[in-house]
């Protein structure tokens, strides 16, 4: 009954939206509410275990190794604070890299990858001129039809990291005074984003933000670049290249480019605040794999009404209506 309540608390959204999406938001929820009652009832069931192999790479995975989950350093939350990047070398091992690349191999091989194509929300369309790469969405509630090993420790890696940036009180923005001007955002562990990002050689991805006012990724708050290129050389090129001139998507006229180039090497972790930094991947010379990912605060109702269009004030309203779903109070913030 009081995820019906909730429902119906989302129709509080129609002054944000206009009434027939308004509706056909109200109505989804339900929908989706009803799905999860269903689902509720069959969990009480005993279920049955899986049948589903799971593949383990050929490279062996200790589990001394397996045990072990990387974190990052406070040196490195400092790095984030001040100069809102930090660069980890060697965050993953050796192994875990070599049986990432397998599984993307892999997934390539079963037509798991899509051509990239860029913009947000409803602006998404291919453009060939600014990226030329594949992708593959991953993550814990995804591809369970090819589940591998390597990916869990990933998923727990990154999952330590996401918890140790969640409203990390080192990474508070304040004024010259010390006087706090905002506060580090609490992550949504239901809301990141991860996938696998695959340059083939000539592959490329121009100067852009990550998160841009009036869309979905404005929930954006830490960008993360996680390298698996083994036994990378400097002419393989395909450097990560952040920017730190005062435009966003290009250089503003009349000031000198400055910038750093990271090297993308396999295991090497880049953590950026996705709002303040542009970046671009530079041309490969040769093949370049690498995990992309952000962690994302939850979605409020000020955020719903930001949003430029209609479709992508629908998305945002289902993203809080599931978000509802699993987190106490969330609809709370439209009453």
């Amino acid at each position: 009954c009081n995820r019906y309540q909730r429902a119906i608390s989302l129709a509080k959204m129609k002054s944000l939206l206009s009434p027939t999406t308004a509706v056909t938001a109200v109505s989804c929820c339900l929908s989706l509410l009803r799905t999860t009652d269903a689902f509720a009832r069959i969990s009480h069931h005993a279920r049955r275990p899986s049948t589903i192999p799971l593949r383990v790479s050929s490279s062996t995975i200790s589990s001394a190794a397996a045990d072990a989950v990387p974190r990052i350093s406070p040196s490195a939350i400092q790095d984030l604070a001040k100069n809102g990047y930090a660069i980890i070398p060697n965050f993953l091992p050796p192994d875990l890299v070599s049986a990432l690349n397998e599984d993307v191999s892999s997934l390539r091989s079963n037509r798991q990858f899509n051509i990239a194509k860029i913009g947000q929300d409803s602006t998404n369309k291919l453009n060939t001129d600014i990226r030329v790469a594949e992708t593959c969405f991953i993550g814990r509630q995804k591809l369970q039809d090819s589940p591998d090993a390597a990916r869990d420790r990933l998923y727990d890696a990154l999952d330590s990291v996401r918890a140790d940036l969640s409203a990390n009180p080192v990474l508070d923005e304040k004024s010259a005074s010390g006087e706090l001007t905002k506060a580090a955002a609490a992550l949504d562990s239901n809301l990141s984003e991860l996938l696998y990002a695959f340059y083939p050689q000539g592959g490329f991805y121009r100067r852009h933000r990550d998160a841009i006012p009036g869309s979905a990724s404005v929930l954006r708050c830490y960008s993360l670049l996680l390298y698996l290129n083994e036994n990378w050389k400097e002419e393989d090129a395909g450097q990560l290249r952040m920017h730190f001139d005062n435009g966003g998507d290009f250089c503003p006229d009349g000031q000198d480019p400055n910038y750093v180039d990271v090297e993308p090497r396999g295991g090497t972790l880049v953590l950026f605040k996705s709002d303040q930094i542009p970046h671009e991947v530079l041309d490969t010379a040769s093949e370049r794999s690498a995990v992309v990912g952000w962690y994302n605060r939850a979605v409020t109702a000020a955020d719903i009404g930001d949003l430029a269009s209609e479709e992508d004030k629908m998305r945002a309203v289902m993203l809080l209506a599931a978000a509802g779903l699993v987190t106490v109070g969330v609809v709370s913030l439209l009453t």
